[in-house]
């Protein structure tokens, strides 16, 4: 912290916190002896996230410490992306890959950390689908999972917008009886959609590359959310620019969506 410019005041104020800690263990026949606290931080103290940002964010300063590597987005050099304690690494070729994790392997031994290897994985976005061998020997994936959404090797998202649309619909269920209400006006109903629905409908949209077929299934579950809501039978030929007239100007979310992002 001292190298990361924090003043030795606050940092001998935060070491005499963690200095010399005790714990025991509370169980229904009384406590255990008292043990010494080696490593981690306080769990449910304010300070700790801070603390592991800083930690997190010394490891990544180690590692990328001279490294030309990574992935050009927006003209901007990305060679990671991180949430707390996961962390993905981004490079342009296999032998990229395999420096940059050295690098990191290499700098979380340094300040006494370790790479998990079982929940580390590889997934390339190339046209070659061979395996991508990294020596800590990660499983290669044709799909990966992070912060909630779904990342294809293929570059698509058309799995991903199909578990979203599954997943605000099985919302959209569940929430049966505020759609039946009589005493719920149009405009009360518009905004539970607005806010229980289309957020899940929309989470990780930025990132989506979406055709015309996608954009037609966003569009058409917006409709059915609509329908649902006033109570319209789906074989039932109200039309559609009557029921976004109900709305009035409440309708629309996939469009205002796409106008943001």
């Amino acid at each position: 912290m001292i190298q990361m410019g924090f003043a030795p005041h606050i940092v001998a104020l935060i070491r005499a916190l963690h200095d010399c800690q005790g714990l025991c263990v509370r169980t229904s026949s009384g406590t255990s002896e008292w043990f010494e606290v080696l490593r981690g931080v306080r769990q449910g103290c304010t300070l700790s996230p801070y603390l592991f940002n800083i930690m997190s964010e010394l490891l990544m300063r180690l590692a990328l410490d001279g490294f030309e590597g990574g992935f050009r987005i927006g003209g901007k050099l990305v060679t990671n992306l991180r949430y707390a304690d996961d962390i993905v690494l981004i490079a342009s070729s296999r032998e990229e890959l395999q420096q940059l994790e050295n690098r990191v392997h290499g700098a979380a031994v340094s300040v006494g950390m370790r790479l998990n290897v079982k929940k580390t994985e590889t997934m390339g976005i190339s046209d070659d689908k061979s395996p991508i061998i990294v020596k800590v020997g990660l499983e290669t994936l044709r799909y990966l999972k992070y912060l909630g959404a779904r990342f294809n090797d293929d570059a698509t998202c058309v799995e991903e917008v199909k578990t979203r649309l599954g997943l605000a619909r099985d919302r959209m269920g569940s929430l049966a009886t505020l759609w039946r209400s009589k005493t719920l006006s149009n405009e009360s109903k518009a905004r539970l959609i607005q806010a229980l629905i289309w957020p899940i409908v929309t989470y990780g949209a930025e990132a989506w590359t979406l055709n015309k077929e996608l954009t037609g299934n966003i569009e058409a579950f917006e409709m059915q959310c609509y329908r649902r809501a006033l109570q319209i039978p789906i074989p039932s030929t109200y039309r559609t620019q009557k029921c976004s007239t109900v709305w009035g100007s409440r309708g629309n979310y996939w469009e205002e969506s796409r106008n943001v992002s």
